[in-house]
């Protein structure tokens, strides 16, 4: 009786045994599957992430306020940051969480996308997804190239949880989805966005002034 109390002991130990590496594997092929490095997606946090891949610049008329700007890129590694922080809070699986960040990245390949917060005075100024708006907007890159967005439409999440993931995000402002093409050439399917660009800005600009937001890109690829 004994002999096979210890048995099926022993049994139990070597599954347990088996099973801590296998997770620990899982767990990797997760990470082999998205196509950035171990340490890019583990290092610092989500709130690092976000801090890094956030931009803020004002307008200012002489003295007077115009605009309140505060967007975020969203580069490989945000990305992964982010759908690892909705994954916590959702407590998504593990395949969960693995395919919607193989449709994050999916989309990323397509074109970049950019979270832009927005608050002005004046409420008529805040118009950027309108096609009779004020300010122009547009991208720009270190080699002097530059391209118009696809698409500005006004984020449909809840104003709840964008300011769980985004603080800066308030009753007051609004937050508009930017997504632009990464080739800017389609004859030559020439990309806008590639290794050797170094840096991009985010411009937007009108009458009542201008603002510039800058992202280094040598780590984002």
């Amino acid at each position: 009786m004994n002999k096979r109390k210890n048995l099926l002991i022993l049994s139990i130990l070597s599954i347990f045994v088996i099973s801590i590496p296998l997770f620990y594997l899982s767990g990797c092929s997760v990470f082999s599957a998205v196509g950035i490095p171990p340490s890019v997606k583990t290092s610092g946090g989500y709130k690092s992430a976000l801090k890094e891949a956030t931009r803020k610049a004002d307008i200012y008329n002489k003295l007077n306020t115009v605009m309140y700007i505060r967007a975020t890129y969203f580069d490989k590694p945000f990305i992964y940051a982010y759908a690892k922080e909705r994954a916590n809070y959702y407590m998504l699986s593990g395949k969960a969480f693995e395919r919607k960040l193989r449709a994050s990245y999916y989309k990323n390949k397509k074109y970049a996308m950019l979270l832009v917060s927005v608050y002005t005075p004046r409420k008529s100024y805040n118009d950027l997804n309108s096609n009779r708006s004020i300010w122009m907007v547009y991208l720009v890159n270190n080699e002097g190239e530059s391209v118009m967005p696809l698409s500005i439409k006004l984020s449909r999440k809840k104003r709840t949880v964008l300011k769980k993931f985004f603080p800066y995000v308030t009753d007051w402002s609004r937050q508009y989805i930017m997504k632009f093409p990464k080739y800017y050439d389609k004859t030559e399917n020439k990309p806008f966005l590639n290794r050797s660009v170094k840096w991009i800005e985010l411009v937007i600009t009108g009458v009542n002034g201008k603002a510039v937001l800058k992202w280094d890109l040598r780590n984002a690829f």
